[in-house]
């Protein structure tokens, strides 16, 4: 179990073709909603649209919410992975006969990536459409999360974006956490801590010891590149750090800086488009590295051309998370996954990413939760039987999809904790996982604090 996570850079400012100018705009002007919120099926393919099949009168369906970003300003890929990967769990739910006799009727809204507009979703979903739970959440401005808890609706399985799933009560993040969660502050009163297990796998298993850490003279991405660094120094690392200006970034001077250093493993704190510019740098430089790490929010398809142009840092890729890779079928739950994505969305096939996978494992979750209450998946009383079941000790694991985690709130860490993640390489074309089973790839590592 990983009980502590790292507290990163928000999501969305790590995304492909996310900028961290974008991300100030975003982070200082809300955004209105008015005249943008299309449905989805203005966007998405014919077979995307919401389940709605007719349960039999004595067995009324039980309804649930989804709340996406998809037309936000940053794009329709950005955020709408879970979106696709829970639908498609659904879909597939229902046309063998639904939970327990019962469809699952989705209702989903486009919160267009604004506050207002996230509101304006959430007092629908639950004021109007009275769902039971909302499940997979990936919304950019998550400014409903107040409601949401303070009506006690579970939202089970959400992408962390940003820190609601760090400080309300009812909210259910895919990575789990232990923290209180009391509406009141986040992690443990205002501190939270990173654990250390990407740095210590990358030193123990493929031998690297010098690195290169590289942010923008943002505030954001400077914050994020010092948890980089506190991490990769506390496992012994040799650290070169390089901040470049984000409007006239010199990428040739830090090439030439991990030349010198002679960088093996590079992380950054930037948006796709200062990544494929620092690669043409050093690529001009001569400079290679042995990997280039990135994160979960970016382990997709996509990867192949984003990096298109730059070769040398395309077959450097690496990635970590606490899911399974979409890529091992080998496991009933990923094979799973792929044929109802085939089935139900064919065209993703091409733009398959990890947070479909960790939508169509929070589906899953939610249905777990719900067959545990029986009848009872209405109204107040189906959302407290899902609040027990989410709040169990017993750590869930989505069928293997995800590193067995829990909501059980501890004291903050102290000492070595034990911390697993799942790793792979970009190779060929796609990605090949690296280890031999996520639930076994782990290490004892230290907890480091900091203020988000």
């Amino acid at each position: 179990m990983r009980p502590f996570r790292v507290r990163p850079l928000p999501a969305w400012a790590a995304l492909p073709g996310v900028s961290v100018a974008l991300a100030l705009l975003l982070a200082a002007v809300p955004l209105t909603a008015c005249g943008s919120r299309l449905p989805l099926r203005d966007f998405a393919s014919p077979s995307s649209a919401p389940v709605t099949a007719t349960a039999p009168a004595a067995a009324p369906p039980i309804t649930i919410g989804i709340v996406t970003s998809v037309t936000s300003i940053l794009g329709t890929e950005t955020f709408s992975g879970p979106l696709y990967g829970a639908q498609a769990f659904f879909h597939a739910l229902n046309d063998s006969g639904g939970l327990n006799g019962r469809q699952i009727k989705v209702v989903t809204c486009d919160d267009s990536g604004s506050g207002s507009g996230n509101q304006a979703c959430v007092h629908k979903l639950i004021d109007h459409d009275h769902v039971v739970a909302l499940v997979a959440t990936s919304a950019l401005d998550y400014a409903g999360a107040p409601y949401v808890s303070a009506q006690g609706v579970p939202d089970i399985g959400g992408e962390p974006i940003g820190n609601a799933y760090d400080l309300y009560p009812h909210l259910y993040g895919i990575n789990g956490s232990s923290e209180p969660r009391n509406g009141k502050a986040v992690g443990w009163n205002g501190t939270e801590y990173q654990t250390t297990e990407v740095y210590r796998y990358f030193k123990q298993k493929v031998g690297l010891h010098t690195a290169a850490v590289v942010s923008y003279n943002q505030a954001d991405s400077a914050r994020y590149a010092a948890q980089l660094t506190q991490g990769l120094k506390a496992e012994g690392y040799q650290v070169l750090s390089e901040t470049v200006d984000f409007a006239l970034p010199n990428f040739a001077a830090v090439a030439a800086g991990m030349k010198a250093d002679g960088t093996q493993v590079l992380l950054d704190a930037m948006d796709t488009r200062g990544n494929v510019a620092l690669c043409q740098a050093m690529a001009a430089a001569g400079v290679s590295v042995a990997a280039k790490v990135t994160n979960v929010q970016n382990w997709s398809a996509q990867a192949g051309t984003d990096y298109s142009s730059v070769p040398g840092c395309l077959n450097a890729l690496w990635v970590t998370a606490n899911s399974r890779s979409y890529e091992d079928v080998h496991y009933p739950a990923v094979a799973a996954f792929r044929a109802a994505m085939r089935r139900y969305f064919p065209a993703r096939e091409g733009k398959l990413s990890q947070w479909e996978l960790e939508g169509w494992a929070a589906a899953q979750w939610f249905t777990d939760a719900a067959g545990s209450c029986g009848a009872q998946v209405y109204g107040g009383a189906g959302r407290d039987c899902l609040d027990r079941f989410m709040q169990r000790t017993q750590p869930y694991d989505a069928h293997g999809l995800l590193i067995p985690t829990d909501f059980v709130p501890r004291p903050a860490p102290t000492g070595l904790q034990h911390a697993c993640l799942d790793v792979a390489r970009w190779q060929g074309g796609g990605w090949v996982t690296q280890v031999a089973d996520m639930d076994t790839n782990c290490f004892l590592v230290p907890a480091l604090p900091f203020r988000p």
